[in-house]
C-alpha cells in the first residue's frame, strides 16, 4: 500500500527530480514551475503532499501561493501505472486536511468533472460567484476559452470550468 508523505517527513531531493520529470510528461499539468527545487520547496512550506511507494513517487498534489493568503491547488498527479485505483482521493484528502490545519485559504480551478467530484468529496465546495472568497483576478488568468476582455462575462464559467474553495475558508 502507498505511503502519503507531509513535511516534516524527511524526502530525498531525488524524489523531487523524478516528480519534475514526470510532470513536465502532463500535457494538462504547466511544467515551468515543476523544477526539483520548487517542488521541494513547497513540500518544505507544508504545501504539497507526495504519494510513495517502494521508494518512488507515484501521487503529487501541490497548493501553489498565488497572492498573500491565497493558495491554488494545483492538478493530481499519479503515475499512469498507478491510476484507477482511487489514489487521487487519498491525495486530495492529505492536501486539503494538510491546508486546513494550517488555515489557508485554498481553491482549485479546474476544467474536469471528475476533480470536482473529487474535490467535493474532500471538502472542496464549487462556487458560482468567481469574485469572493477569491478575488476575480486570481479566479479568472490566462485562460484557453476566452480572450481577456470577455473574462467579466465568461460563458465556460460553471459549465466548462468549476471554481472550487475550500469549505472552511
Amino acid at each position: 500500500m502507498p505511503l502519503v508523505h507531509v513535511h516534516p517527513m524527511s524526502l530525498a531531493f531525488e524524489i523531487f527530480e523524478e516528480l519534475a520529470h514526470a510532470l513536465t510528461h502532463e500535457p494538462k499539468i504547466a511544467a515551468s514551475r515543476n523544477t526539483p527545487e520548487h517542488l521541494h520547496d513547497l513540500y518544505d512550506r507544508q504545501l504539497a503532499v507526495v504519494l510513495m511507494e517502494g521508494g518512488a513517487p507515484i501521487g503529487f498534489i501541490a497548493a501553489w501561493p498565488v497572492e498573500e493568503g491565497y493558495y491554488e491547488i494545483g492538478s493530481v498527479w499519479v503515475h499512469l501505472g498507478y491510476r484507477g485505483r482511487g489514489y487521487s482521493h487519498t491525495i486530495y484528502e492529505a492536501m486539503v486536511e494538510l491546508l486546513a490545519l494550517n488555515g489557508h485559504l485554498a481553491f482549485q480551478i479546474t476544467t474536469n468533472p471528475l476533480a470536482v467530484r473529487s474535490g467535493q468529496k474532500v471538502g472542496l465546495m464549487v462556487h458560482e460567484d468567481w469574485s469572493t472568497p477569491v478575488p476575480r483576478h486570481l479566479t479568472c488568468g490566462p485562460c484557453e476559452f476566452v480572450a481577456a476582455a470577455q473574462r467579466d462575462t465568461c460563458p465556460h464559467r460553471n459549465t466548462t470550468c468549476w471554481l472550487q474553495v475550500l469549505r472552511h475558508a
